[in-house]
């Protein structure tokens, strides 16, 4: 039985971690879950790639080697370079070949056709590491499918060493949809017996896929957001895995990802042309007009100014946003302002708006760290239509800065955006918009009832402005949670 108060040691593997490399969630996470885990008095340590591109900051660190056996045939060595940036301690695996290359996972059109043994060193380096150091985890937290491989390597490879003997894995999913699969001529390569490539671990659909094996034999799972692992089980959100998930449903968990209030605060952001901590000040009807003159909107400070920020991509909603936003604006006077990158069909229809409403319609390609900010806190509402969305951030920043939310009712929208209702009765409580069916006509329908409550409601508009204001999602709290998860997980058999 595990000490319910003793520090943890905890090991965290991620392909990506915010301020080294990011390309979305997952590196957020990865950063300011440690982070706080660290401020609580336990003992971290993240295990990420050493990118070329961020060559920079550790190639002064030191190098000790490392040699890694996926399989019984081939050695691969590389270097583990160890350091602290960000409050993190830090483990990043150094191979040319592999972590060199310009891009994370894919060249800017195709992913990588390695990918699979690319991320299998990841996996079985961290592990490879605790060894050579003498280093005991409690925990083997990995996330999402390029970390996947670490259960089973734990269970199958390493079982019969006391220094795993206690170990326990973790694997969080970020977006279940990305799931590592590729041909099973891999299955050697990466040390994955015949015997395990049947539908009930490794095989899908005569496929290798990494993350169904990774949740078979991690000890538990967990989804970014409560109302994401709700979602998980049933068909419709499962993303193909959903009877693995049911089958796995007792050791399935949510916990909502948190904020880094100090990079996003009205407060203190350095980065908006005007600070406020009221919606009503001054400040956020000041960096409306910035905005607006900005991206050449016309300046109209009573005109409802709609936001977003996002990748382009089908996950986002934007078949719906699309066709929606067309009937909208031939009708009423609103203005649009959009940032974000990823498909380009997604891309060009948003240019065209961008071209047919001009002086109401701004469409910026691209992501600016800076402009995203100035959005969030010029904005009126954002729109954020997801078709499914494992916990999601930008709802949670809008709130943050009175720029009330527009969602679709899934996963970790549904955590943390409380919907008007019909009636307009829970203005104490209320802190944004929802709609239910995938459906460009519902998205309309809401963004129309919407505009009405802006322009007939101001009190009930500012009241919600203030409601949302309040709101605090805070890394410590989820922090508190996975260690209760942690600690769970040592105490069963």
């Amino acid at each position: 039985m595990a000490s319910t108060d003793h520090p943890l040691r905890i090991l965290l593997i991620a392909s990506e971690v915010e301020g080294l490399v990011k390309t979305g969630g997952l590196a957020d996470v990865a950063r300011a879950l440690p982070e706080t885990l660290a401020r609580l008095g336990h003992e971290v340590i993240v295990v990420t790639p050493a990118y070329g591109r961020i060559k920079s900051l550790w190639q002064s660190w030191p190098a000790p080697p490392l040699c890694v056996h996926l399989n019984s045939f081939s050695e691969t060595w590389m270097a583990s370079r160890r350091g602290r940036q960000h409050g993190l301690d830090l483990v990043l695996l150094e191979h040319e070949g592999f972590f060199g290359r310009a891009g994370i996972y894919d060249d800017g059109e195709y992913p990588y056709s390695d990918n699979p043994v690319r991320f299998a060193h990841l996996c079985k380096g961290a592990l490879q590491w605790c060894i050579d150091h003498q280093w005991q985890p409690d925990i083997v937290h990995a996330n999402d499918w390029q970390a996947a491989l670490t259960p089973f390597y734990l269970k199958e490879h390493y079982r019969k060493l006391p220094i795993f003997e206690r170990t326990r894995s973790l694997l969080t999913l970020h977006n279940a949809a990305y799931q590592g699969q590729a041909p099973s001529h891999w299955l050697q390569p990466l040390g994955i017996h015949d015997q395990f490539f049947h539908p009930g671990a490794f095989e899908d659909n005569g496929q290798l896929n990494l993350l169904k094996g990774g949740l078979r034999f991690s000890d538990a799972i967990n989804a970014v957001s409560p109302g994401y692992a709700s979602e998980l089980v049933t068909d419709l959100g499962g993303h193909g895995l959903a009877p693995i998930f049911r089958d796995r449903s007792k050791d399935l968990h949510g916990i909502l990802n948190g904020c880094d209030y100090g990079q996003w605060s009205p407060v203190t952001d350095p980065l908006i042309p005007a600070q406020y901590s009221k919606p009503d000040e001054g400040g956020k009807a000041n960096c409306k007009k910035h905005l607006q003159l900005e991206l050449g909107l016309a300046p109209e400070p009573d005109t409802p100014l709609m936001v977003c920020i996002s990748r382009l991509a089908d996950q986002k909603g934007f078949q719906l946003l699309i066709p929606a936003l067309w009937e909208v604006m031939r009708d009423e006077n609103v203005q649009v302002a959009i940032l974000g990158s990823g498909d380009r069909n997604t891309a060009a229809h948003l240019h065209r708006l961008n071209q047919h409403f001009d002086k109401r319609f701004a469409f910026v390609e691209g992501y600016d760290m800076a402009l995203s900010h100035r959005i969030e806190a010029a904005g009126d509402a954002f729109l954020m239509p997801s078709i499914f969305e494992p916990c999601g951030l930008n709802q949670i920043y809008s709130l943050c800065y009175g720029t009330l939310p527009l969602v679709r009712a899934v996963g970790g929208l549904k955590d943390t955006v409380v919907p008007l209702n019909t009636q307009l009765r829970n203005s104490r409580s209320a802190t944004g918009f929802m709609f239910e069916e995938p459906t460009a006509e519902a998205l309309e329908a809401e963004i129309r009832r919407m505009l009405k409550v802006y322009r007939e409601k101001p009190a009930l508009w500012l009241s919600m402005q203030r409601n949302a204001m309040k709101q605090r999602f805070e890394w410590e709290g989820a922090a508190e949670q996975y260690v209760s998860l942690y600690r769970s997980m040592l105490s069963s058999d």
